[in-house]
Order: C-alpha cells, then structure tokens, then sequence
C-alpha cells in the first residue's frame, strides 16, 4: 500500500556497500528528496535464521497484526539452515530420561562464564538460560523432530545438555518455523537488500529496500520504501564472510581459513546501523571452529563425524605422533591447539582424529564421511603412519598410552574427561581436521530486552531491535557449543515480548 509522503533525512547506510559506514557518526548524512512510502507493516525483520523466524512467529503470537521478514539471499534459513542442528537445553525430557536431573539454567551460565573468559554479559547468558525450554517448547511446537534418546555432553559444557535434530541440520527447525509462521500469517520476502535506514532524529521509521535483489550485484533490482510502525528488527547474523571488515576488527586472523557461513554473511545491515549511531561491541573476536576439515569446504560433514571423534577417539598431531589437546574442550581452546600444527615453513601440518570403525561403520555420519571422502576407513596404524606421513613408532606409543588413560577413565596429560573415551584397537575411521572461521561474538550493543543501543546517547534507538549472531557483548571472548541456536530462539521471544510492551507504553 501506499502511505503518505514523508519528509525525512536519509543517512550515511545509503553508502551500505563501502567501509565507511562502519563509522558510526552522523557527519556523513546527507540530505534526499522526499520519501514517498511504497507500503507499512508494524514490524519488519531482517534476516530469516533462527533468530529471524522466532521472532517472526512470536511477534505475531504477540497479536501484532502485520509482520513482515526480509531475506537478501534465495533461501530461507541463512547460515541456521546450514548449522548442525544442535540446541542446549538443561533439563530437556531426554536429558532427564537418561537419569541427569542435577542441571539446570545456572549450570549452563557457569560452563558460559569459563568459556567467555571473563568478556561475558553474565545477566544477559542467564536470561537465555532461563528460556531455554521456552526455546525448545517452541520448537516441539511447530513439529521440530529431534533425535530418540539423543543428548550428550559437548565441548565446554560439564553436563550433557545438548539435543540434535533429525536430520542434523539446523535446517529441521528453520523448515518448521517457516511453515508455522506462514500458517500464522507472517509475510516473507526473498531477495530484498536493505540500502539504508531511514531515521527521524533516535527513530526508525522505516527501511530502503532492494526488491529483486539478485546476490552480490547491488545494482540488481529496484528500490522501495516500506514503513515500520511499531519495529525492525535486526537478526542478520555475523559477518564472517566479509574478509575487509574481518580483516579490518583482528588483523591476526589467519586469512586463509575457510569459513563454515553461508556466502551471504558480510554484515552489510550491522555497518548500517553502526552508521547511524549503533554502537558496536566485540568486534574483534571472532571465533573458529575446531572442527572442520580441509577435505571439505564450508560446514561440512566434519562437524557430526567428530561428535564421535571428540568423545570416542584421539586427536593426533602428524608431526610427531602424539596427543595434543583436550579433545572435549570449548572451541577457542581446541582450535589455538590444533592451529599451532604447522611445518617449518609455516604451513598446516592438519592433524587427524581417529575412532573404531566396527561400531559406527552403520552410523549415518560415518557413512556420509567415507563416501565424501573426508574420512578414511584404514585397518591399522601402521596404515594410518603411511597414509599421514606420521612416525609409525611414536603414533603406536601414544595410542597405547591413551588407552591406558581409557582403560583408567583418568587423562594426566590434558585432563580431559574420560566417561565417554573408547579403547582404540582397529580398524579406525580417520578424519584431518584445521578450524574454519565459524562465529562473530562482536555485534551491536542491545539491553536485555534487545533494544539497540545507539553510541551517542547510549539509550535505546527507537524502535529498533536487534537479536542474534547481529548482537555483541554476550558470550565473550568464545561462545559454546549448541548456544547459538538457544540464544536467537530464546531471543526471538524475548523481543516479541518487548514491542508488545513497547508499544502499548
């Protein structure tokens, strides 16, 4: 629909695709010609991943009439159709069927205050915590299948909390939120690129869009101007794929790591509203995956073979033969360790993870993984020396040694957590492993209630929300595994809670 002619300022985001707008300051404002409103909605959300979608679906619930959800990309899902698939959740009905009733949301925080070493928002990683079967209630409601019996304790966190989908793939629940909120009346839009906010003074009023949008050619499609009335709200996710601003916020990222993100993570809406006043936290700590493989681009397979190899194998540097890390720790930790496995010429001497093959020859991911041709199914160790270039003697040595360590559920060199360990006799699946870029901690600065902070003023921008991997501040300096997915679910009805009440103030 049309609207009214408004007369209002367009700013420095107009310059979206340039470094300068990751400079927050209202010198570069300019003025336009008068705004003439293609059509209003009450709340429009950019970004249709976890975050997006929740807060689709809940604002909606919120008995907000008109709900719109803009997605640059081809696709629905963003990089949470491409993710594992995993959600922490204490106290889910698996984890207590297997027995763990001593968990709760402050034990999850806990595991979280380890991990963000001291850079955390404690408040704010309790406030999702404390949503977490909001979260999960969510997803069983909209038809979200997870996994019969499956919960098991990953990286970082000291109980085993963490559920998986089906099928594995984040995708199982993007699928169903979609579906839900289609059903329910939110409106999706693909291939629409947001050029610019429009403000009046700390407001948003509205968004600059490029319908038809065909990624990365900005000159692609047309531009329309939608109203907002009540909110936008930002869950675009990360930038890790924008190796200029990567680049420019940790100089001392490896450059040629790939990145497990979808290719339209580059961050273009956070510099936006950076420029118009945002205040960005966290910039510079981006975080890496420790389980990727160099035998596969992207995320990959590696990530579900190595739930086997973390906690039923070893993980051996080729260099020397030996053991070289807490296979179970969090992320940060995992990838400095392997990431210092290099030749003389500084190059990746990739490490390998090993696991028994007789009882996971069936298992779904290993199947995936042979027939890829990211894992190798080899008999003995001696294959694996010959294969891996590794000192056959010293790989021999180490193996007998971590199997002591099984057999004595005790490891005196790294201290990891022996419950789930297996005595490794042969044949084995073998897999090579070097992090990949994987998530941006730095974002925006949000309150609890995910209103953004705007630099200025250091008080909320009108009207303007942000969730999700797009936020900073959280999770500090590393963020555990299976949160990610807890926090833009938790998230998502967190916000839809605040417009309710932001509106009617």
């Amino acid at each position: 629909m049309h609207n009214r002619r408004n007369f209002l300022k367009l700013s420095a985001g107009a310059a979206i695709g340039g470094m300068a707008a990751a400079l927050p300051s209202t010198s570069l404002a300019k003025e336009c010609q008068a705004i003439k409103w293609d059509e209003s909605h009450d709340v429009i959300i950019v970004g249709s991943g976890f975050a997006g979608l929740s807060a689709a679906l809940n604002t909606k619930r919120q008995g907000i009439k008109s709900v719109l959800v803009l997605e640059k990309m081809q696709v629905i899902g963003g990089n949470s159709a491409i993710n594992g698939g995993w959600l922490a959740i204490p106290k889910n009905p698996i984890q207590l069927a297997q027995g763990i009733e001593d968990d709760s949301p402050e034990e999850l925080v806990k595991d979280q205050i380890i991990s963000g070493r001291g850079m955390q928002n404690e408040t704010a990683l309790r406030q999702i915590a404390n949503r977490a079967l909001d979260a999960y209630e969510l997803c069983i409601g909209t038809g979200v299948k997870f996994r019969d019996g499956f919960n098991i304790q990953v990286g970082g966190h000291n109980k085993a909390r963490a559920i998986r989908t089906q099928h594995g793939s984040g995708g199982d629940i993007t699928t169903k939120l979609y579906e839900a909120g289609v059903r329910e009346g939110v409106e999706y839009r693909l291939q629409h690129y947001i050029e610019d906010f429009i403000m009046d003074g700390q407001e948003i009023v509205g968004v600059k869009v490029r319908k038809n949008y065909r990624f990365p050619d900005i000159t692609t499609g047309s531009t329309i101007y939608i109203r907002a009335n009540k909110a936008v709200i930002l869950a675009n996710g990360g930038f890790a794929r924008n190796m200029k601003l990567r680049e420019m916020v940790d100089p001392s990222l490896d450059p040629t790591l790939d990145c497990t993100n979808a290719l339209g993570a580059t961050g273009e809406v956070t510099l936006t509203a950076m420029a118009h006043g945002a205040l960005p936290v966290h910039m510079n700590l981006i975080q890496t995956g420790h389980w990727g493989s160099p035998d596969e681009g992207g995320f990959g397979w590696s990530n579900a073979l190595l739930s086997i190899g973390w906690h039923q194998g070893a993980a051996i540097s080729v260099l020397n033969g030996k053991r070289f890390m807490d296979e179970r720790a969090d992320r940060k930790t995992c990838s400095e360790a392997i990431m210092k496995n290099r030749y003389p010429d500084n190059s990746p001497a990739y490490p390998v993870v090993l696991f028994n093959y007789e009882k996971y020859k069936d298992d779904d991911r290993v199947v995936r993984a042979l027939r890829d041709k990211m894992a190798w199914k080899l008999d003995s160790l001696d294959e694996i020396a010959s294969k891996f270039n590794i000192p056959a003697a010293e790989l021999k040595r180490s193996i007998n040694e971590y199997n002591g360590h099984v057999n004595a559920r005790k490891d005196p060199l790294f201290n990891r957590k022996m419950d789930t360990a297996e005595v490794l006799t042969g044949p084995f699946v073998v897999s090579r492993i070097w992090p990949k870029v994987h998530y941006c901690m730095g974002g925006l600065k949000t309150d609890l209630a995910a209103r953004v902070i705007d630099g200025r003023s250091m008080s909320p921008i009108k009207k303007l929300y942000a969730i999700g991997e797009v936020t900073g501040g959280i999770h500090g300096e590393a963020r555990l595994s299976s949160t990610s997915c807890l926090e833009c679910l938790a998230m998502g009805i967190v916000v839809s809670e605040t417009i309710k009440s932001d509106a009617q103030a």
